[in-house]
């Protein structure tokens, strides 16, 4: 047979390993063992006078697809799975702390730049107020594309594969994150000076901000859990 010039065998192998990389219940040493098997099986077709489009479907079709062998996989490597669960989970109570302080803590940047540019002491702590609320609408937009676009969103989460090291590196972003927050907080109360019922006012709004994110947080998980709960029940 002739060959088809407009088959690209490497790009076709690359796909393949991709999509097989992609499964959860794949690790890396998996994929390579599996793309080893499908180069051997191709050049050993081709041997036999097969094209490269042809050796490639032939070769691909004899090891199966991933329906054919994703149970045994997940036998095999429950251990990972269980532990990149674990990661993930660890990663999303990380990922909320390094929100929060990353908000508080630019907050607090923009009230002590708004008084080095001599605005309004007030007028500052409105502006930190308005920020703390749009950060809460962005984050209720997120949740509601996560609850209407769950497809994507679940296809997404179960392709994300968190390693150790990036679990560190989110940690480490959040105890950075923290000392900021922490050390910006003495600096916007004594910018404030001798004015009390401003400084009263900078620390009420995050003594609500306090309460009402972390209560967002709670009542989205809520939401989200029990529509997945009713899902996978029935």
């Amino acid at each position: 047979m002739e060959s088809n010039n407009e088959f690209n065998l490497q790009q076709q192998i690359d796909h393949w390993v991709s999509k097989i990389k992609s499964e959860p219940s794949i690790t890396g040493s998996d994929s390579e063992e599996l793309k080893s098997h499908l180069l051997d099986s191709i050049d050993q077709l081709k041997d036999t006078g097969l094209n490269d489009e042809e050796a490639f479907w032939v070769a691909s079709r004899r090891i199966g697809t991933t329906v054919d062998w994703e149970e045994d996989y997940i036998q095999v490597n429950n251990q990972v799975i269980q532990m990149r669960r674990s990661v993930l989970i660890l990663a999303g109570v990380l990922a909320y702390f390094c929100l929060y302080y990353f908000i508080e803590g630019t907050s607090k940047l923009l009230f002590i730049i708004l008084l080095s540019e001599d605005i309004n002491g007030y007028l500052a702590v409105n502006w930190v107020s308005r920020y703390l609320i749009g950060a809460h609408f962005v984050f209720i937009i997120l949740v509601s594309s996560i609850y209407f676009m769950e497809k994507k969103t679940v296809s997404f989460i179960e392709n994300v594969k968190m390693k150790p090291k990036h679990t560190l590196i989110l940690l480490f972003t959040t105890i950075i994150f923290s000392i900021t927050d922490t050390c910006l907080f003495p600096i916007a109360k004594n910018l404030t000076g001798q004015d009390y019922p401003l400084r009263s006012y900078l620390i009420h709004i995050y003594l609500y901000f306090n309460y009402s994110f972390p209560l967002i947080i709670c009542t989205s998980f809520i939401f989200l859990y029990f529509k997945y709960y009713r899902k996978t029940k029935f």
